[in-house]
């Protein structure tokens, strides 16, 4: 379906509205996107680890790090979100108790692996905050892709991060359309890595995984071609 690109609206998220952002969030990554289908959580562990980083103080939508997307001729239906953090000032966010010993070695695995795929950019980033902008998630509502969207969330991204004085930006991208939706306004990838190859401990969490996933790289000081 063919949609008008001026019709939609894309602002900040304000602190009152994070749980309207956390259940758009898990109504499009729950059983859709790769990653979050490795880890496995229902619907409601996802909104409980949400909420965990989220509703924490100095989260991202308190930084100001999120924004969203909304149809105007669909009475400003909210139809995308772009979540991002800076990681060196954000490293330490709670995880819920209440999970099981399955959900919490799940999860155990999931920052072991994203470590692994962030080591590349680590060495760049180093520890100072107000420097390198991690972009989290971004996710478009069925019906809405191929319009541009994902591209407009991340220029607005990215703008706001060059305003405040970030120098780089990273993502993990899980599919191809993330990775080339990245490379078209200036990302190049470090590596790739194998999640049915990644093990911890001498176990392999997610050797069922036929998914691969890329870190990409942008220095914000460089033009998109």
């Amino acid at each position: 379906m063919h949609r008008d690109h001026h019709t939609i609206c894309i602002d900040r998220v304000h602190p009152d509205e994070t749980e309207t952002l956390l259940n758009l969030y898990v109504d499009l990554f729950h059983d859709r996107e790769p990653l979050t289908k490795c880890l496995g959580l229902s619907r409601e562990r996802m909104i409980a680890v949400a909420r965990s980083m989220y509703m924490a103080n100095a989260n991202p939508i308190s930084r100001g790090f999120c924004w969203m997307a909304r149809d105007g001729n669909a009475a400003m239906r909210e139809i995308g979100f772009i979540a991002c953090d800076d990681p060196a000032a954000e490293s330490n966010q709670p995880v819920p108790e209440n999970l099981t010993d399955h959900e919490r070695e799940r999860i155990s695995a999931l920052l072991a692996l994203m470590e692994e795929i962030r080591r590349p950019g680590k060495k760049r980033i180093g520890s100072e905050a107000d420097k390198c902008l991690h972009i989290a998630a971004v996710g478009v509502a069925p019906g809405y892709e191929g319009a541009g969207i994902a591209t407009s969330l991340l220029q607005k991204a990215l703008a706001d991060a060059t305003a405040r004085g970030f120098t780089h930006a990273f993502s993990e991208c899980t599919s191809i359309a993330s990775r080339k939706c990245h490379e078209k306004i200036g990302f190049q990838s470090l590596h790739c890595v194998a999640v049915n190859k990644f093990s911890v401990n001498g176990a392999y969490p997610f050797s069922r995984s036929t998914l691969a996933i890329c870190l990409l790289w942008k220095d914000l000081a460089k033009r998109a071609c």
